[in-house]
């Protein structure tokens, strides 16, 4: 007990993520002078900050006000700001010292606990606090509510929920991904009261739980979706669903029937130039951002009424060619697993961007070895009465299952509803390295206990 006096966690573990902390500040200041760097979608964050200076959104955007939030805070509304730089290295080692806290909570070892503050600290997993994106935000507060479900689960302790519960909600402000995950957590609580059983909670724990985490989310991107409506007319944290889930049937937009003849054509001529533009991607994926302009003229709607046009086409363009549909749902679950890593981790260097890439293979194999015999030992173990497993080791085993539904969820609707690239999988790699040391703890715990089983008979 006496080593836990620094942040929960063991002071040796806590110093070092503390040097670690101060000489990236340092050292990742020096070697990215230009950071944070513009990328994809940093004008339109940016837009909506200076829309927000006076406190208030005077008009529709596409982006949600999360990130620009932190955007207006650190005065990078109009420009980049090397303030927005180091508060985003300081909101990435915030992620490592949470998901750190978690680990100590499951009984990681201090040789795991540092190991897992080195990796975090590589250029790959510390990039997105480089650029004026959406990544690096979305991390800490996913982080943030994995470690408050954590500790909840640990202690009972309400402040934890709480704290899970608004992270959630911030994590829907900043990606609109997130709108119903805190629900989604909840429901799992309240739906599978067996699984809550063999983990060691009450049922009427499990339904407080599923109520408060659920809270933070209703309230606050409830309020805001009512705001929108009331204001704007869409019911939503953003207006642009159905510009997204566009992304999913541009292959096979031509099987439209004649009412939507006008965006038919429009979405045909588009997408086959871009199919051929050189030096272009040769794929239409993103088609729909190019003919909105167009579309919203041709049609006569406005960014949310179009957006609500396209869901409705989508939906019977994927009713008319669902194998069409699932292909590309499966490309993008392909090209999902793909590394994230950008200019600045490589630093010009071919090395280091192999090295990362080996990196980043090398954890998706354990991950992947891990996921299948975890499956194997989850279904003997339910076959069984004695729950042998999960009530020994229910901490680490709900840390696991929660860290995995975070990934899962940002892999289904990535892949399902969106391009589902590799930046979308981004904001989630720490939970999956998370995930892997855990597992391996797991897997330590399960050969001793089976050992001693062994020596005992």
């Amino acid at each position: 007990m006496a080593e836990r006096n620094i942040g929960g966690l063991p002071i040796r573990v806590a110093m070092l993520y503390v040097l670690l902390g101060l000489a990236s500040l340092a050292a990742y200041g020096l070697l990215w002078p230009n950071a944070p760097a513009i990328d994809g979608d940093s004008s339109q964050y940016m837009d909506v900050a200076r829309d927000l200076r006076d406190f208030h959104i005077d008009e529709v955007h596409d982006r949600a006000p999360g990130y620009p939030a932190l955007l207006a805070l650190t005065g990078a509304s109009d420009a980049p700001t090397r303030t927005l730089f180091y508060v985003s290295l300081l909101l990435h080692f915030g992620s490592v010292w949470l998901l750190g806290l978690a680990l100590y909570a499951c009984g990681a070892s201090t040789r795991a606990l540092i190991a897992f503050g080195i990796l975090l600290t590589l250029p790959p997993y510390v990039e997105p606090a480089g650029y004026v994106m959406t990544e690096n935000l979305a991390q800490f507060t996913l982080a943030a509510g994995l470690t408050g479900l954590v500790m909840w689960f640990a202690s009972r302790r309400l402040a934890w929920l709480v704290g899970a519960s608004l992270a959630f909600a911030a994590a829907g402000l900043t990606r609109p991904t997130y709108q119903l995950l805190a629900i989604a957590i909840g429901g799992v609580l309240v739906l599978l009261p067996s699984l809550c059983r063999r983990l060691g909670l009450l049922y009427r724990d499990a339904v407080t739980g599923a109520v408060v985490l659920a809270a933070g989310s209703i309230v606050i991107l409830g309020g805001l979706s009512l705001r929108n409506q009331v204001t704007f007319g869409y019911f939503g944290v953003g207006p642009t669903f159905g510009l997204h889930l566009s992304t999913k049937t541009m292959s096979f937009v031509e099987r439209l029937p004649d009412e939507y003849a006008v965006a038919r054509e429009i979405l045909v001529r588009e997408r086959d130039k871009l199919l051929t533009r050189p030096g272009g991607t040769h794929e239409g994926t993103q088609t729909i951002w190019h003919a909105r302009e167009e579309l919203s003229k041709a049609l006569g709607l406005n960014t949310p009424e179009l957006s609500a046009y396209l869901v409705k086409m989508n939906m019977r363009l994927i009713a008319k060619a669902p194998l069409e549909y699932l292909h590309e749902v499966g490309r993008a679950y392909a090209a999902y697993w793909f590394p994230a890593t950008g200019p600045l981790a490589a630093m010009n260097s071919p090395v280091l961007r192999w090295s990362w890439v080996l990196l980043h293979l090398i954890v998706l194999a354990v991950f992947f070895v891990q996921v299948t015999v975890a499956t194997g030992v989850a279904a003997l173990e339910f076959k069984t009465t004695s729950g042998v497993v999960l009530s020994v080791l229910s901490l680490p085993v709900v840390a696991y299952l929660l860290a995995g539904a975070i990934f899962l969820y940002t892999l289904l609707l990535s892949c399902f509803l969106d391009i589902g690239e590799p930046r979308q999988r981004r904001p989630t790699d720490v939970l999956l390295l998370f995930m892997c040391f855990v597992g391996a703890h797991l897997w330590v715990r399960l050969r001793r206990g089976a050992a001693t089983s062994s020596g005992t008979a």
